[in-house]
């Protein structure tokens, strides 16, 4: 993993290469936008399905699935394009001021060089 990559050459402390990575987990799109720009629920449907989970805690792609709204097949399509659509860890650590864009190019390079051997 790159980021341990980083702490381990003493670039990142493991609590800043933490708050990143809590960031980035919170940086995904969520499932109901997803379903809503990829055409498989419509604004009134996110709205109905945001509306139950206030009485209901149940994750959306579970409460879509209840309401009629998407099936197994189609959450699970949105859970892959979900995962697949995080913000790269190196612009989460250059917003965040902990390596400036320069020295992460140089160390991402260094690590695949490294992956690769």
């Amino acid at each position: 993993m790159f980021g341990k990559h980083l702490v381990e050459r003493g670039l990142l402390r493991e609590s800043d290469l933490i708050e990143a990575l809590d960031r980035q987990a919170s940086m995904r799109v969520s499932i109901g936008r997803l379903a809503y720009q990829m055409g498989l629920m419509t604004l009134d449907q996110v709205m109905k399905v945001l509306e139950a989970q206030r009485a209901n805690p149940a994750k959306f792609g579970a409460l879509a699935i209840d309401l009629g709204f998407l099936s197994v097949d189609q959450l699970e399509k949105l859970l892959e394009t979900q995962r697949g659509s995080r913000v790269p860890l190196g612009q989460i650590l250059a917003s965040l001021g902990f390596l400036s864009p320069e020295k992460l190019d140089q160390e991402l390079r260094l690590y695949l060089e490294n992956k690769r051997a």
